[in-house]
C-alpha cells in the first residue's frame, strides 16, 4: 500500500464547506485505489494570529489543517512556507511515517511541497486546477507566482493539469514541465443516471456553481429572460452561493423570473445528485472555466448538458452543444 501525502491550499472547512471539494475527490479516489492517504491543508485564514494546527478526520482521511494569517502577499509567502514546515512535521508524525509520494494540488501548495519533498528524495506529483493559466481568465499571475510555478512544476516528477487547455496554458507561460492531463474525478456511486429519467413538464434546467463572475450566472438569468420572452415554459434551479447572490436575486425579480427561477443556496452532494437525476438539462454559462466538476457530475448522472466554448469545457461537451458566453 503506497503512503501518499496530499498537500493543498484548498479543502472544505466549516467556513467554506464546498471549497476544494474536487481535491477531496482526488484524495478519496486515491484512497479507494488502495493508497494510504493523509492530507495537509495549508489554510490562509482571515483573523488568524500566528500558526494554528487542527487535526481531524475527514471522510476517513487523516487531515492536518494549518491555519496562518491572511496578510498582504509579500508577507503571505513567508507565512505559507512557515506554515508548511510546521504542517509537514505534524502530518508525517500523525501518519506514522514519511510518505512515499507527495501529491500537491495548486501551485501555492506545490512550491513548499517540492522544496520539502525533494530534500528528502520523495517523488512529487502536482495536480493543477487554477484557471489563471487560461487565456480567458482576466486574473494574471504575478511575477513572483510565475517564478514559483516555474520552480515547482519544473522540479516536480510530473504535473497533472486537469484539462488539455490548462496544459497548453502552462506551456504558453514558458514552463517546461513533464505533464499528463488527468481530469477531475466523479463519485459514480453518488452521481449516476436515474432508472429511467422521466421528462418534466415544464422542463427543468439546472446549474450548480459558486457565485462569482467567472461562472456567468448573470448571463444565465438574461438567457432565461430571453426564453420567457419567446414564450418558452421551463424551470431553472440554481444551486450555489456567493457574494453576488443578492444581486442575482434582485436581477431575477427585475426580469420577472421569480416564478421560473429557484435559488437553492448551497446543498450537500447527495441533494445535488438528486437534483441532477430529476433535471432535464444542465446549463454551464461560464465566462471562463477549466474542468468543471459539476459538469462532470451532470454527465455521470446521464444529464444532457450545454455549455460555453471556453477553457476545458469543449473537452467535455460535443461541439454542437457549445455556445459563446453571451445570453443569446
Amino acid at each position: 500500500m503506497t503512503r501518499v501525502l496530499f498537500v493543498t491550499t484548498s479543502w472544505p472547512t466549516p467556513e467554506a464547506p464546498v471549497a476544494g471539494v474536487f481535491v477531496r475527490g482526488h484524495a478519496l479516489a486515491a484512497a479507494g485505489a488502495g493508497c494510504e492517504v493523509s492530507v495537509l491543508h495549508l489554510e490562509r485564514t482571515l483573523g488568524a494570529r500566528g500558526i494554528r494546527v487542527e487535526e481531524e478526520t475527514d471522510h476517513g482521511l487523516l487531515l492536518t489543517r494549518v491555519r496562518f494569517p491572511f496578510s498582504p502577499r509579500a508577507v503571505t509567502y513567508p507565512a505559507l512556507l512557515a506554515a508548511a514546515a510546521v504542517g509537514f512535521r505534524r502530518a508525517v508524525a500523525r501518519a506514522g511515517g514519511r510518505p512515499e509520494v507527495v501529491h500537491a494540488h495548486f501551485l501555492t501548495a506545490a512550491f513548499p511541497a517540492v522544496r520539502w519533498a525533494r530534500r528528502r528524495g520523495i517523488p512529487v506529483v502536482v495536480s493543477e486546477h487554477w484557471s489563471v493559466f487560461l487565456p480567458d481568465d482576466p486574473q494574471q499571475l504575478s511575477a513572483l507566482l510565475l517564478r514559483a510555478a516555474r520552480h515547482a512544476f519544473e522540479h516536480a516528477d510530473i504535473v497533472l493539469p486537469v484539462s488539455a487547455a490548462l496544459d497548453a496554458g502552462i506551456a504558453d507561460r514558458g514552463i517546461e514541465a513533464r505533464t499528463r492531463v488527468v481530469p477531475n474525478v466523479v463519485d459514480t456511486t453518488l452521481f449516476h443516471p436515474p432508472p429511467p429519467r422521466p421528462p418534466n413538464d415544464p422542463p427543468r434546467l439546472l446549474n450548480v456553481s459558486l457565485f462569482y463572475p467567472a461562472k456567468g450566472v448573470d448571463l444565465l438569468l438574461e438567457a432565461a429572460a430571453l426564453l420567457c420572452s419567446e414564450g418558452r415554459r421551463f424551470r431553472l434551479d440554481l444551486v450555489g452561493d456567493g457574494e453576488p447572490r443578492s444581486a442575482y436575486e434582485a436581477r431575477a425579480a427585475e426580469l420577472e423570473l421569480t416564478d421560473v427561477v429557484t435559488f437553492h443556496g448551497l446543498l450537500g452532494r447527495p441533494d445535488v445528485a438528486e437534483l441532477m437525476r430529476a433535471a432535464d438539462l444542465y446549463v454551464l454559462p461560464s465566462r471562463f472555466d477549466n474542468n468543471p466538476v459539476a459538469l462532470i457530475e451532470a454527465l455521470a448522472s446521464g444529464l444532457p448538458a450545454v455549455g460555453t466554448r471556453v477553457g476545458g469545457v469543449p473537452e467535455l461537451i460535443q461541439s454542437d452543444l457549445l455556445a459563446e458566453p453571451t445570453p443569446a
